[in-house]
């Protein structure tokens, strides 16, 4: 049972939450949204404006009537975040830092490629981010492998496997550090922007030369699995090493792998809405994985297929709910 410090901060990242919008509210109009009491939404407002989590503004009258009430917002600069993506693109290492606001907006973005992942580098370009903003208090890694508490594995990029990254972030700059797999983030950013609640969606990446991912999302939830696995398409069994599998992973050559994990998806996960993204992904392709499915796979139980230029939006929104996660209020 949550003790009453348990709800009070549960109380306090409802209120948060709510005002991630970037409107104004009256305290009438946070009790409302949010169901709480207008006395409790009293006090926590009151506690959240004395830390500087909130500012207030101008007085309004609640609904054209009666005594007028302060506005309150979120203070957009009282903290920032740094998330930072990684990724393969053509045998080269790119890294991506976003710093964004407590309101997740974008204030700054370098980009870095590499031949090779050198953490004493990510360090560096870190430091130099956090040395124009005395605010900093988090950073959220975008992995392209499998967590496991600390531990990456199964990685797009093989030397984030023994770099004991999260670690060294921990330790040189005294912030919190998260780690997650990319896939994830895209699922639980796309999620929160499409404000998706009783969907089963599932978001399908194929780049070339690169192990293929997916991630589904139920109703809320991610599906990750027991280990963390699931969605790892590349442990498919294709009757081939799975470290072959990215040598297949190109124009000509995917096609029947493609639609051996798509047809696998909807069998076992029966998603309303699956989402492609990837070089290799085209209308031509989608026509011939629908094709492919609907051999087995009865009509009315077909998702829609969508095409995406890319998942970015929803991996910088997805590590920055995560952030919002950690938050303490």
């Amino acid at each position: 049972m949550a003790n009453s410090s348990d709800i009070r901060k549960d109380n306090k990242k409802k209120i948060y939450r709510l005002m991630l919008d970037h409107q104004q509210y009256t305290k009438q109009q946070i009790s409302v949204k949010t169901g709480l009491s207008v006395a409790t939404c009293n006090t926590l407002l009151n506690d959240m404006t004395a830390n500087k989590v909130l500012v207030t503004g101008e007085e309004k009258e609640f609904r054209g009537v009666g005594r007028s009430s302060w506005l309150y917002e979120i203070d957009g600069e009282h903290e920032h975040y740094i998330l930072v993506s990684f990724a393969v693109n053509q045998g080269m290492r790119n890294v991506d830092y976003y710093v964004v606001s407590a309101t997740g907006n974008i204030i700054r973005k370098e980009c870095t490629v590499c031949e090779t992942i050198d953490c004493e580098n990510v360090i560096s370009v870190i430091d130099g981010l956090i040395s124009d903003c005395s605010s900093m208090k988090q950073i959220v890694l975008g992995i392209p492998g499998v967590i496991d508490g600390a531990e990456i594995e199964f990685c797009d990029i093989k030397e984030l496997e023994i770099a004991d990254i999260k670690r060294k972030l921990q330790e040189h700059f005294k912030l919190i550090v998260s780690m997650e797999n990319d896939m994830h983030c895209m699922a639980y950013g796309y999620g929160r922007k499409k404000q998706l609640v009783n969907e089963v969606i599932t978001l399908a990446g194929f780049p070339s030369h690169i192990l293929p991912g997916t991630v589904t999302m139920h109703k809320g939830q991610i599906i990750s699995g027991y280990n963390g696995i699931a969605g790892l398409a590349g442990f498919m069994p294709f009757g081939i090493n799975p470290d072959e599998v990215p040598d297949m992973m190109v124009e000509g050559k995917c096609l029947d792998i493609i639609s051996r994990i798509i047809g696998a998806i909807i069998a076992f996960q029966n998603p309303n809405e699956i989402v492609f993204s990837g070089d290799l992904i085209n209308n031509k392709i989608l026509s011939e994985v629908k094709d492919y499915c609907r051999r087995s796979i009865p009509e009315k139980y077909m998702p829609v297929f969508k095409m995406v230029p890319g998942f970015t939006e929803y991996l910088i929104e997805g590590m920055f709910q995560i952030a919002v996660e950690n938050k303490e209020l």
